[in-house]
């Protein structure tokens, strides 16, 4: 993201130590199913020919996460219960200006034939979305018809994050291991990711500038900053420490409050 406003509001969704992840658009038609759905959430009911929708495939159980944190089935389960009358909005950016649509349902969605890496039936979560049409964001419509707008990602906070080599939940304690990095363990090697098992809250879902491609990745922000994978120094990683440290206390201040 460019510009000062876009960081400031980053850092503020990374204090609260959310997930956000990389989905896609497809179509969606209007029915008089949908518009019953969509008119939960109205103060005056809305006709079919007032609104434009369209789903987002949210994610899915599969272990290939381009930045090493899957969702698990538990996860998808609280998420498609959750998200229902969330926001969508632009950038991440949480003001009413750039709210431009809305969650109405959710659905997963199973294929019996295809197994998971993690042993599970793999499963995505599909979000049902609306927006009113209006002058103001007609050309909005037409670039998510076009396929213009198309990448968006969720923001959520797991119940847990379950290290692949120790089994610690990192959402308690942290661990030694890294995202993405191989390890010699008694199966022999393997590589390191943390299982997002269960959600606590689903914040929003959001329009942002990410490549075309699918599982595009979790970004995990600490501190203000991005995480950058590609570092692998010694600098790196003591900065990595810091920020795990930030988000643990978050975490533990969090619990105490409850």
């Amino acid at each position: 993201m460019d510009g000062k406003d876009n960081r400031e509001d980053t850092d503020k969704i990374v204090e609260e130590g959310v997930i956000c992840k990389s989905v896609g658009v497809e179509n969606q038609e209007v029915t008089d199913e949908e518009l019953r759905k969509i008119n939960k959430f109205t103060l005056t009911p809305l006709k079919a020919d007032e609104v434009f929708t369209f789903k987002l495939i949210m994610g899915d159980n599969e272990l290939d996460d381009r930045n090493y944190e899957p969702f698990n089935l538990n996860a998808l389960k609280d998420l498609q219960k959750l998200y229902i009358g969330k926001t969508m909005i632009k950038d991440h950016r949480r003001t009413a200006d750039n709210q431009i649509a809305r969650v109405y349902d959710t659905e997963l969605v199973q294929d019996s034939s295809k197994t998971a890496k993690s042993g599970e039936i793999y499963t995505k979560l599909i979000a049902k979305c609306y927006m009113v049409k209006t002058e103001k964001n007609a050309d909005l419509i037409s670039e998510i018809k076009a396929g213009i707008k198309k990448e968006v990602s969720t923001s959520c906070k797991p119940k847990r994050a379950i290290c692949s080599i120790c089994g610690l939940d990192n959402m308690k304690n942290y661990c030694s291991h890294w995202w993405g990095k191989e390890y010699e363990t008694a199966e022999g090697k393997k590589t390191c990711y943390f299982t997002l098992d269960g959600a606590k809250e689903a914040y929003e879902v959001s329009f942002v500038a990410v490549p075309a491609q699918p599982r595009a990745g979790t970004t995990k922000n600490y501190g203000g900053k991005e995480i950058k994978k590609e570092k692998n120094n010694e600098e790196a990683e003591i900065d990595l420490k810091i920020k795990n440290l930030a988000s643990f206390l978050f975490t533990e201040k969090e619990n105490l409050e409850v």
